[in-house]
């Protein structure tokens, strides 16, 4: 997702002033078309590779059949989505590329009632293949398939646009038909408008007063073409909000997803690949180790307590993140080319927005997570995990003021392409991350008493900041070195 914004954010900039946007479109269809490939390649190491990724989670020592062959056919069922959801992911990376926020809006919208229902229909089955757990599962998989499906639609279909006609036939033939055809009330107001200005102006030397009557008479007569409403027709054209609809109309079809992408669409997604897997892959070893170590060394009341921390904390991050796909779509628009003084200062210009933006996105996150005592009671009614989870609201409330903040940064970096640098970081935080969640793995089964989820989420806090500093910096830093360049590049200008 992260290369397609990029490259159409890229793309959409060449492509100013260019009817049709050949470059934007091309970068759009081959990553529809990568992303088929890659969803389908996804769901087939997870059918089969199930079962040894939940028992690895939930770890020896708190192994249960019947939780495991619940949960193995739970992520099955998933994975059966999973080439939907990577085309939906790269669909909208891309209209977020173009600027396009509503687009992506109705997209979703579209799978929540299509999942809402799906819930309601499958979830209170009897049958274990498609009730409980199993059916919000296939619910899913429903609306995942009935939102790429529409987003498909959306991208390759523009909106009919349908011409008015103005008929002035009847109207012609009423007022010069036969005393005995229709019309003849038009027709006397016809010859009532011809001889009102005869009848009632008096004529003077004033060359505006002999107008007026000619005036008055033209009025009337252009009053009888019209019908029972009068219209004003708008000439000013309406600008569309969603740029990305039809844009791929006679480019892209749905059934190019099923067709092998060309090497060259292949290639223009091969300097992300290493780069942005890496971060992927250190950002979820942190949910990973952490829900290994509630489930295998915490109890049942810690995790209880964190199923419900953590599934409020995955309700309101995915505002923040919102700052780091901003960031991407606005970012490659001024990083790229050469550097020049008045970029430098765009750039300068747009990390104190995606800052301010960040600070007010602080306030009212911390402000809706104060909160979370007061909505417990509504996800528990255990008054020991309400506790628990009570415990645990100060450091998940740091956690909430850290997050707004780094996604704006990362998602600063992802634009301007510092994917090395993200990389070698989130290579670092993939074996850093766990090893200190597992050292309080240890010390509960080694019979410590205070060790409880928020001990977990004390160690995810010191993550999240240090990644929040470290970004920051290396921020601060490419802004310097641009213009340190733009510096000296005039330095060599004025010098003879």
């Amino acid at each position: 997702y992260t290369g397609t914004t990029n490259m159409v954010a890229t793309a959409q900039e060449s492509d100013r002033g260019v009817e049709g946007k050949p470059r934007t479109t091309e970068k759009l269809a081959n990553s529809l078309k990568v992303s088929g490939v890659v969803g389908v390649a996804l769901a087939s190491f997870l059918l089969v590779s199930a079962r040894f990724l939940v028992g690895a989670m939930l770890g020896k020592e708190a192994m249960n059949p019947e939780v495991m062959a619940a949960a193995v056919k739970y992520v099955r069922i998933r994975a059966l989505g999973l080439p939907a959801a990577a085309v939906i992911g790269s669909a909208q990376a891309g209209c977020l590329g173009m600027q396009d926020i509503r687009s992506p809006m109705y997209v979703l919208v579209t799978a929540a009632v299509v999942n809402f229902i799906g819930d309601a229909i499958f979830v209170r089955s009897s049958n274990p293949l498609i009730g409980g757990a199993a059916g919000a599962a296939w619910a899913t998989v429903f609306s995942q398939f009935a939102a790429v499906t529409f987003f498909i639609n959306w991208l390759c279909n523009k909106p009919k646009t349908r011409s008015k006609v103005v008929n002035i036939t009847d109207a012609i033939m009423e007022l010069t038909g036969k005393p005995s055809s229709k019309g003849k009330s038009r027709r006397q107001q016809l010859t009532d408008a011809l001889k009102s200005p005869v009848d009632s102006v008096q004529m003077t030397e004033t060359s505006m007063e002999k107008a007026r009557p000619l005036k008055a008479v033209s009025q009337k007569v252009r009053s009888l073409f019209r019908k029972t409403h009068d219209k004003k027709k708008k000439e000013s054209k309406k600008t569309t909000s969603t740029p990305a609809r039809g844009i791929l109309q006679g480019h892209f079809g749905a059934r190019d997803l099923f067709k092998k992408p060309s090497q060259e669409a292949i290639d223009g997604f091969a300097p992300y690949t290493v780069p942005v897997t890496t971060a992927q892959f250190g950002r979820v070893s942190a949910w990973i180790s952490m829900s290994h170590v509630v489930s295998s060394s915490l109890g049942p009341i810690n995790m209880a307590a964190q199923q419900v921390v953590f599934s409020l904390m995955m309700c309101l991050t995915p505002v923040a993140d919102s700052l780091s796909l901003t960031a991407q779509s606005f970012i490659p628009t001024v990083s790229e080319g050469k550097p020049t003084l008045a970029r430098a200062k765009a750039m300068r210009k747009l990390t104190k927005s995606l800052n301010k933006a960040g600070a007010f996105f602080v306030a009212g996150m911390a402000a809706i997570w104060a909160l979370v005592p007061f909505i417990a009671p509504f996800c528990t009614s255990d008054p020991v995990v309400i506790a628990r989870i009570k415990e645990a609201v100060p450091v998940t409330l740091a956690i909430m003021m850290t997050h707004a903040p780094f996604c704006a940064q990362e998602g600063m970096l992802l634009g301007q392409k510092d994917l090395n640098f993200i990389a070698k970081s989130y290579g670092a935080f993939f074996f850093a991350v766990p090893m200190f969640m597992l050292r309080v793995k240890r010390a509960a089964l080694a019979g410590a008493q205070n060790v409880t989820i928020s001990t977990l989420w004390s160690v995810f806090l010191a993550y999240n900041t240090f990644r929040l500093v470290l970004f920051s910096g290396r921020i601060s830093w490419l802004q310097r070195r641009r213009e340190r360049e733009v510096a000296a590049m005039n330095e060599d200008a004025v010098s003879p």
